[in-house]
């Protein structure tokens, strides 16, 4: 009976709590989107990259010149690197694994199939490329050096498609899900080349990508090859401890190793992977300060309208506690109010996180949101109506039977 009372009273004066409960259903629906999509990106924020990344630097060369040759360098610099005390290996790579470049491919386990089975990135780098990354091989090998393939620029590059590839565990399990990946023909896509698969690489996440597109950035394919020139990327991989005694060497004496050349940047790969997930860092950061703003609005919205019930009730409810109503029965009444107001907007808030969600999961493919976000959301609001009333009505509790007379 004290709910449908409440009811009839909360409608006869419905322009406040309406406008708290779309308050409150906006604030949900934008609440559980929000946490979702953040949960998402620090999931890809932390992710493994199956990389020794704290004993790995970089190091880019730039040559000028007629007399610049890209395979003379890259032969003299290798020999130096891998030489040098301390280091474990080193490799030339046509891109920087957790940077902002890349190359992806479509690929298949059919020769001709219209629709390729699954998209991966492509490493190009010469064949200690995976023991410099600190890659671990669960089955098979690194393909061997003389599966390298000469220099070349651009598309090129990628037309030299080598006889022998290394692939991740992600993309074998995905192109062959009966775990028989190794010793099998990989089918590229666009350049319509083929090769074998020697090994298969337990992990390995080429840069943070957040949502559907993190498994392209974990499908992975190793092609033994040179980068072309006139720029040369280097990945050293360090003994434990030495990084920084090795980066300074080779910062001293790398250049002079080969005329017509400068060094243009180096870099540990723990300050690449820190660049490349600035993004998720500083978006993330904005989208929960947006959730605790829309938070913060609400509860100050339902503080507000609590605090103004209970100011033009004052004789009403002095008139109940002179007739016998306890305080905790008046604390009673207006948390009631508040769960009945809450429960309204929570409520459309569920449809309007459903569709919002449905919304975000086709614009940037990710899948759709969990029922338990929104469980929690609900919660959440429910939880933060019941404490920005407890005030005001507490407030509301502690007048005195007394009042009734004095307003009279």
């Amino acid at each position: 009976m004290e709910i449908r009372a409440l009811t009839k009273a909360l409608w006869r004066s419905r322009t406040g709590p309406l406008l708290i409960a779309v308050q409150i259903a906006i604030a949900l629906a934008v609440l559980v989107n929000i946490a979702y999509v953040v949960a998402g990106r620090i999931e890809t924020y932390r992710a493994p990259t199956g990389m020794d990344v704290s004993n790995i630097f970089s190091v880019q060369s730039q040559g000028f010149g007629t007399g610049y040759d890209q395979s003379v360098t890259l032969r003299t610099d290798l020999a130096y690197l891998n030489g040098l005390p301390g280091v474990v290996a080193a490799a030339a790579s046509a891109t920087l694994p957790q940077g902002f470049a890349g190359i992806g491919l479509p690929f298949s386990t059919v020769p001709g199939l219209k629709v390729p089975q699954s998209g991966a990135s492509v490493e190009i780098m010469t064949d200690r490329g995976p023991d410099a990354l600190g890659l671990r091989f669960i089955a098979g090998r690194a393909p061997h050096s003389d599966a390298t393939t000469a220099p070349a620029d651009g598309m090129s590059a990628i037309g030299r498609w080598a006889p022998e590839v290394a692939i991740t565990n992600r993309l074998a399990h995905k192109l062959f899900p009966k775990g028989d990946a190794l010793g099998k023909t990989l089918y590229t896509g666009l350049i319509n080349k083929q090769a074998k698969i020697v090994g298969i690489v337990e992990r390995m996440q080429t840069r943070p990508v957040p949502g559907p597109f993190s498994e392209f950035a974990e499908n992975v394919v190793f092609v033994p090859g040179i980068p072309a020139g006139p720029t040369a990327l280097y990945i050293v991989r360090t003994k434990p401890g030495r990084l920084a005694e090795v980066m300074a060497q080779v910062e001293h004496s790398l250049a002079d190793k080969v005329p017509g050349r400068y060094i243009d940047h180096m870099e540990t790969l723990e300050q690449t992977a820190s660049n490349s997930r600035n993004y998720l860092r500083s978006s993330s950061i904005i989208l929960g300060v947006v959730a605790l703003l829309v938070l913060a609005v609400t509860a100050i919205g339902i503080f507000g309208l609590a605090a103004f019930n209970v100011a033009t009730r004052t004789r009403q409810i002095g008139t109940r506690r002179a007739v016998g109503a306890r305080r905790r029965q008046i604390l009673r009444y207006f948390l009631v109010e508040n769960w009945l107001i809450s429960t309204a907007g929570v409520l459309v808030g569920c449809i309007l996180a459903i569709a919002l969600g449905s919304k975000l999961s086709v614009m940037f493919f990710i899948p759709r949101l969990p029922l338990y976000y929104l469980a929690l959301g609900v919660a959440a609001l429910w939880l933060i109506g019941l404490g920005a009333t407890m005030l005001p009505a507490r407030r509301a509790a502690s007048v005195a039977p007394a009042i009734a007379t004095r307003t009279v």
